[in-house]
């Protein structure tokens, strides 16, 4: 329009000297001629007035010859494909439409794209091909012409649709898995097991049934699933809430069973479905149960649940299998590496002592790979007490010289107290290693080590020292354990359990009793927990520099480099606080001040493993970490608090 506005002026500036002359003639007293000057431009000017109002209205139409244009045999091409055409100015203004918009009543000369159809601006903004959005009800998939000022329109919507129901129809498969059913099947009375069936297993069924799912029976406890992703979306805007629902009849009934699901889909080929949903119902049992593991193929793993700390899991006879299995492991190769992870603690380091006295009593040669990797301040003092009785039986490797003597096919890497090779002592020939064991409390994450032959991961032990003692107590050969090593494997207990509040069952108790009959010396280990003065105050510090965050949550900063066992004392101290049900320390790292570390304890009512972990950290249900590259504290504060805020919100959701 702005091409006219010239022409549109000189008509006005004609009438207005026309005006002049009729004004002049009536002063000279030629009415007639006054009035003819009058007639003419009165005329001229109403036929101006509908010619722009008309022109306003329905703008100028350039004819384009779409065959000289894109040629005859593209013209004719884009007849049969029903394609439509646009042309647009530097406005974003559509200056011509072909008669593919007409036929559907669509006028888009003269106005902006945008109003059309919202994201058309991202054919220029985002220098993408092609978008696909919705209009008029209809959805429309609209590609540029580069480096021309032409767009090409499709009408999707039968398409569209058609893909909609194809992806709503695509199969998933799925496990649902009673924990702790076997147990009470083995152990309990028929009365209690039938209420169980009644009113734990049957609800299972009804909800698979309700919601359209095709359901079998596979063992006594555990249901295969299929359904589609119509039906898996549904579900999952319910949050699951079959999972709660079985949760609060278990605890009304008082017996510790829960519910573990798992879902795969994204793949036509069923080999691969079967592969992923065993390790996903494997993934979300060995996270402690009480939820759900949903991947699509190639895709992360999502977990939903995992709202409550569940009680222990492993029987006696998985103990006795697993002890007997390392055993033979042991027994078939030729030495035996053990790997802790950085950082070490007292719990990596008395389960890596145990190990180690455990392969000699088989005849093997042992060797713990954690000299010169950094520790605890607390486990370094310890063990320089018992340095002289450590040397004689232990002997330590540095990660080169255990990658320099180990047969990667012969020799067996025992990976204690963690599964994540990023962590490990062992991380730079982990891959290289042809036999592997794993030994460890914390929930399985994502990054798992790959291929393991022997895995004992337990989310529901308090700590590996506790699998270690376990194990130990179920094999043939008796396995020395002196002060040294029970005393530190004491001490893993005392930490992770923050002497017995926390993560602690009755089987905690027992193998303290355990520890203290292996000789463990419980006033040194009290002793090696005391702190310095200066320590006590700088905890004392960031406690009451500490911040109340949604009524019960508290996170403190420091703000100079702190070690870890302050960080993990400081949110130990905060949980004492009344009305605190979780604690978050953030630190610089001593070692590398660009990074921050955070430290989350809980008291058992909110899972800060779930909040580490999306932060990607890990750990256990009362008890996690995570560490931040290249962020502050404060950057680290503010992710924090998001984190938080949006676990409080999935917890909110009907569960």
């Amino acid at each position: 329009m702005k091409y006219y506005t010239k022409w549109r002026d000189g008509f006005f500036t004609a009438s207005a000297l026309a005006a002049a002359l009729a004004v002049f003639l009536i002063y000279q007293k030629l009415y007639v001629s006054a009035g003819v000057v009058l007639l003419v431009a009165a005329v001229f000017l109403g036929c101006f007035l509908g010619f722009w109002k008309e022109l306003r209205k329905r703008g100028v139409q350039t004819e384009i010859d779409i065959t000289r244009v894109l040629g005859k045999d593209a013209k004719d091409a884009l007849r049969f494909g029903n394609i439509g055409i646009l042309t647009y100015n530097d406005e974003f203004v559509c200056t011509w439409e072909s008669d593919f918009f007409t036929d559907r009543k669509i006028n888009l000369v003269n106005r902006k794209l945008t109003a059309w159809m919202d994201n058309i601006r991202d054919l220029v903004d985002e220098e993408v091909d092609t978008v696909t959005g919705e209009a008029d009800g209809r959805i429309y998939e609209v590609s540029r012409k580069q480096d021309g000022q032409l767009l090409y329109v499709q009408d999707v919507t039968e398409l569209s649709t058609l893909r909609r129901k194809l992806h709503d129809r695509q199969v998933v498969v799925g496990l649902m898995q009673l924990d702790n059913y076997l147990e009470y099947q083995s152990y309990e009375n028929e009365d209690i097991l039938a209420a169980i069936n009644t009113q734990l297993r049957g609800p299972l069924v009804t909800w698979a049934k309700d919601n359209g799912m095709l359901l079998r029976r596979v063992r006594a406890d555990r249901i295969f699933v299929v359904c589609d992703r119509k039906i898996l979306r549904k579900v999952r805007r319910n949050n699951l809430s079959i999972l709660q629902e079985v949760k609060d009849k278990a605890r009304a009934m008082d017996v510790s069973i829960t519910l573990s699901m798992a879902f795969a889909y994204g793949t036509r080929h069923f080999t691969e479905l079967d592969n992923m949903l065993n390790d996903l119902i494997e993934l979300a049992q060995s996270r402690g149960g009480d939820q759900c593991a949903i991947q699509e193929a190639g895709k992360e793993i999502e977990y939903i649940g995992g709202n409550s700390e569940s009680s222990s899991q492993r029987s006696k006879v998985r103990v006795r299998i697993m002890a007997n299995a390392i055993s033979d492991a042991i027994r078939d190769s030729g030495s035996v590496y053990i790997a802790g992870h950085v950082n070490t603690d007292y719990d990596c380091m008395g389960a890596a002592m145990a190990v180690s006295n455990w392969v000699r009593s088989q005849g093997k040669q042992a060797f713990i790979v954690l000299k010169d990797i950094p520790r605890d301040r607390q486990l370094q003092e310890t063990m320089d007490r018992y340095a002289k009785s450590i040397t004689e039986r232990d002997v330590f490797l540095t990660p080169e010289e255990a990658r320099e003597r180990m047969d990667m096919e012969k020799d067996l890497l025992v990976m204690v107290d963690h599964s994540v090779p990023e962590i490990s002592s062992a991380r730079d020939f982990l891959e290289e290693a042809g036999r592997i064991a794993v030994i460890d409390h914390h929930r399985r994450g994502d990054s798992f080590v790959k291929n393991p032959m022997i895995t004992y991961v337990e989310s529901q032990s308090s700590s590996t020292a506790e699998l270690v003692t376990e194990l130990l107590q179920n094999i043939p050969r008796h396995v020395p354990i002196f002060e040294a090593e029970a005393t530190i494997m004491y001490l893993g207990l005392l930490v992770d359990t923050n002497r017995f509040k926390m993560h602690t069952s009755a089987r905690t108790f027992e193998t303290a009793a355990v520890l203290r009959s292996w000789g463990a010396n419980v006033q040194e280990a009290e002793e090696a927990l005391t702190e310095d003065m200066d320590l006590y105050l700088e905890k004392a510090q960031l406690v009451s520099g500490a911040e109340q965050y949604l009524d019960k949550y508290m996170i403190a900063v420091a703000s100079q480099p702190t070690d870890r066992t302050m960080i993990s004392q400081t949110s130990d101290a905060m949980l004492k606080i009344r009305g605190i049900e979780a604690s978050f320390t953030i630190a610089p790292d001593p070692d590398e001040p660009s990074t921050s570390r955070i430290s989350a304890r809980s008291i058992g009512r909110v899972n800060v493993q779930r909040i580490m972990e999306k932060m990607g950290g890990g750990g256990h249900f009362a008890a996690a970490a995570c560490q931040l590259d290249n962020t502050t504290v404060q950057q680290a504060k503010e992710q924090l608090m998001k984190t938080i805020e949006e676990d409080t919100d999935h917890e909110s959701d009907p569960a």
